[in-house]
């Protein structure tokens, strides 16, 4: 009999991740941006002209706007403390039902090995976890997806309505969203080459026709048919590439060895299985090896990959004679499997969730007191906000700081959205950032007013420049930050 009350293992995972995610400042660069553009979204609608920058002539394309929506009025509700419960929310879902999967594909024993799987694909998507980023979303989505094909395997062909509502949903939520649709077709696919005929091929088409569907309802936002080529045209753009998650897994990186790891596993497990099973080999082989090449793919990745160890996983008995450690471990997967069968526990987490929320709804704490103060440098910002509106030359990561807090009048020179810029703002910036020749050239095209910028290396080199050159005075000055005023002559003055 089920417990309602007993916390099963994942169950106990994710209310520790509930109240320790609950409870972070706000501190991701990235979550800035998202929270002008849902701002901006909320009190002017949508406009494919950037308005946080001059220099964003590819123009915008909220295609996350969904995500910064929710943030804004989660603050508005909530106070800072809204899109830290938002992410404790989507990571503890997103494990609780990450466990279900891997049970079913365990056919449900979810003992020792389920239990391993489950912490080695949570490795791979621990990182994420401290960053306040729609990605999240995307993760319990792609789970989602998973249960769902899963079901429609069990022979459930009516799960295949969700999808076009979870295309949908999704492509204004993250940029993730083709998943869905690729896991439905590619799972069709191999589930006829699993199991040739009639009956097969019938469900196989009436799979791909929704997985069609699903791609198409993403048509349905306010982006509408460009969001269908948006993933494609983003992933090649040559500034992407220099972004770190879009770049090849880094070996440097714990988590990347974590991946590798279930990798391994997985293809031991298959090659040692009595038979292979297509449909869930077939997409779990075509998103792994993508994950190679970009990392971002590899949190999702190491689900498939999880879920095609444990159905390929074979079982052997253990006779009462063995050796005692395998009689050991044969108990302590038994005693796992049992709690696990027996465990519900799901109401923890929330129960965490819903008294942090409470809290918050009874004293929301201002965006500037729940942000984590050595990554913002909200005095500056503050300062910034003091002065005329114009031009900000300022770093990569924090353009989109000053759009939420300063307000789009001000205007960035470049931010993390990355796309809306084209290659030669990208390439101006690192002759700013680096010294390169032709930075006086793009100092002037730009023609800024103010520099809000980091004084640690490579920041210095720009501020040592700058400092040669004359016409700059200090304004304000926030741990690694300084904000510089630009001096112009009176007639010179920009209007």
């Amino acid at each position: 009999m089920r417990s309602l009350l007993l916390p099963g293992p994942a169950a106990l995972l994710a209310l520790v991740l509930a109240a320790r995610l609950g409870m972070s400042p706000l501190k991701h660069f990235d979550l800035f941006f998202h929270l002008a553009g849902g701002r901006f979204v909320l009190e002017h609608g949508f406009t494919r002209v950037d308005p946080f920058s001059v220099t964003g002539t590819a123009g915008w394309v909220p295609h996350e706007w969904g995500f910064g929506v929710l943030c804004v009025l989660l603050i508005r509700w909530l106070g800072a403390g809204g899109p830290a419960l938002l992410v404790a929310a989507l990571v503890s879902a997103n494990v609780l039902l990450l466990w279900k999967a891997l049970g079913r594909a365990a056919s449900g024993h979810r003992g020792l090995l389920a239990l391993a799987v489950l912490g080695t694909v949570l490795l791979v998507q621990a990182p994420t976890w401290p960053q306040e980023r729609p990605f999240h979303v995307g993760h319990l989505l792609f789970t989602v997806a998973v249960l769902c094909v899963q079901s429609w395997r069990a022979g459930n062909n009516r799960i295949l309505w969700v999808f076009p509502f979870l295309g949908a949903a999704w492509a204004n939520l993250h940029g993730s969203w083709p998943l869905g649709p690729a896991l439905l077709g590619a799972i069709a696919v191999g589930s006829v080459l699993d199991a040739p005929g009639p009956e097969s091929r019938r469900r196989a088409v009436r799979a791909v026709a929704f997985s069609v569907a699903a791609f198409l309802a993403a048509g349905l936002g306010p982006d509408g048919p460009a969001i269908y080529l948006y993933p494609l045209h983003h992933s090649v753009l040559e500034s992407t590439q220099g972004i770190n998650e879009w770049r090849p897994l880094d070996l440097n990186l714990s988590w990347s060895w974590a991946y590798l790891a279930l990798a391994g596993a997985t293809l031991f497990a298959v090659g040692g299985a009595p038979s292979r099973k297509v449909a869930i080999l077939l997409p779990a082989a075509v998103l792994g090896i993508a994950a190679i090449k970009v990392q971002r793919h590899a949190p999702f990745a190491a689900v498939l990959l999880a879920l095609a160890l444990l159905e390929h996983a074979t079982r052997s008995p253990v006779a009462e004679a063995g050796p005692a450690w395998r009689r050991t471990v044969k108990r302590l997967d038994g005693a796992l499997a049992h709690w696990s069968a027996r465990a519900r526990g799901t109401p923890w987490p929330a129960l965490v969730l819903a008294a942090l929320a409470t809290t918050h709804v009874m004293n929301p704490t201002p965006v500037e007191q729940g942000v984590k103060r050595a990554h913002i440098p909200l005095g500056a910002l503050d300062a910034l906000r003091g002065l005329p509106p114009g031009r900000v030359l300022n770093p990569f990561v924090i353009g989109g700081l000053v759009s939420f807090f300063a307000g789009p009048d001000y205007k960035v020179f470049i931010d993390s959205r990355n796309d809306p810029f084209p290659l030669a703002i990208h390439q101006d910036y690192d002759k700013l950032v680096w010294g390169e020749p032709g930075w006086e050239e793009a100092l002037a095209k730009y023609d800024p007013d103010y520099l809000l910028w980091k004084v640690e290396n490579p920041g210095n080199i720009l501020l040592d420049n700058l400092r040669a050159r004359g016409g700059w005075r200090e304004q304000a000055r926030d741990g690694d930050y300084v904000l510089w005023v630009r001096e112009r002559p009176a007639a010179t003055t920009r209007p």
